[in-house]
């Protein structure tokens, strides 16, 4: 009897022992759960597939109101300032725009309620995004207050549930003026982007280099050092314009039209997608009304693709007089 009963507690025992490991090796091994808390810091506000069918953008802010259009097929300028000025809108500052929407990172997720709105400076934004797509669609984000203490701020982005308490975004949505958007570079090269350069004085060609399977050559299949290119492409990059006139006067219209009826050089830069923009420089000038030129010469750059007209010192002329020969791989 003795023996039955110590038999039976044994099976008792061993039946739990079994029972306790099996919770234990499920415990440890099981699939970890994410909390609510790293959910919320897992969330991605945007993709970069969500950008990409963005063609408009409207950017609301204390300084004013600025529109940009996403120019079809071009990939040396994509995007144009359409108001409050039509100029040549400075693209990397979108570039930047959209890649700190993408890497955004969520602290907290608070409730669509009254007092969250008024708290946070929802219902009175320090900046308003709007991004349309091809069909209409308009993503709407309105930014809120923002904590200089930890350096975040807080979004609510429309026909989305609740307002995103987040780390600030590199951008400063809230503090841009039109001197941050407007393209200050008059030549702005992506050199991943560009398949072909031209360079012609009075129509006589200087200098026409072209990419083919990652390699640049001459007209006359020259083989070229990629990093000369590079650099080159880098002095052009850095073609800063002494004034910006986007809206001239009469007298001055009338003059540039003069300056840039025979163009002393034309700079053709073709992209991967064969869309060309071209670069008109005028002959030089001492004057220009309404502008103080102290006396040093300048010459004008026209755009086909934008009614922007740049005056640039004479210093920088030097820059289309590059030739085949110096961009030629060492022996």
């Amino acid at each position: 009897m003795q023996k039955r009963k110590f038999a039976s507690n044994l099976v008792i025992i061993l039946f739990f022992l079994l029972v306790g490991l099996a919770a234990l090796f499920s415990d440890i091994f099981q699939t970890p759960v994410k909390t609510a808390a790293q959910a919320i810091e897992a969330t991605k506000l945007f993709t970069s597939a969500d950008l990409k069918l963005i063609k408009r953008i409207s950017l609301k802010n204390k300084s004013g109101e600025y529109i940009f259009e996403r120019k079809e097929n071009n990939q040396i300028s994509p995007w144009h300032m359409v108001a409050p000025r039509d100029i040549s809108a400075n693209s990397l500052f979108i570039e930047n725009l959209f890649n700190a929407l993408t890497v955004i990172k969520v602290k907290k997720l608070y409730p669509d309620e009254t007092i969250n709105y008024s708290n946070f400076s929802i219902d009175k934004p320090t900046a308003t995004l709007d991004l349309i797509d091809e069909n209409g669609s308009t993503i709407k984000i309105l930014v809120g207050l923002m904590n200089s203490i930890d350096n975040s701020t807080y979004l609510k982005i429309e026909g989305r549930n609740g307002i995103y308490h987040v780390e600030a975004p590199s951008v400063s949505l809230e503090n841009t003026t039109i001197f941050d958007l407007i393209e200050s570079q008059i030549i702005s090269i992506d050199l991943n982007n560009v398949n072909a350069l031209k360079i012609f004085r009075n129509k006589k060609p200087v200098l026409e280099i072209r990419k083919k399977d990652g390699q640049w050559s001459d007209s006359e299949g020259n083989l070229l050092d990629a990093a000369k290119i590079d650099d080159f492409f880098q002095e052009l990059s850095g073609l800063k314009s002494a004034f910006v006139l986007d809206r001239q006067t009469e007298a001055q219209r009338k003059l540039i039209s003069t300056l840039t009826r025979s163009p002393e050089f034309t700079v053709s830069i073709e992209d991967q997608l064969a869309h060309t923009v071209e670069y008109n420089i005028s002959s030089l000038t001492k004057s220009m009304p309404d502008l103080d030129f102290k006396n040093e010469e300048h010459f004008i750059v026209t755009l086909s693709n934008g009614p922007t007209v740049y005056v640039v010192k004479k210093e920088f002329q030097e820059l289309f007089n590059k030739k085949a020969d110096s961009l030629k791989k060492p022996f």
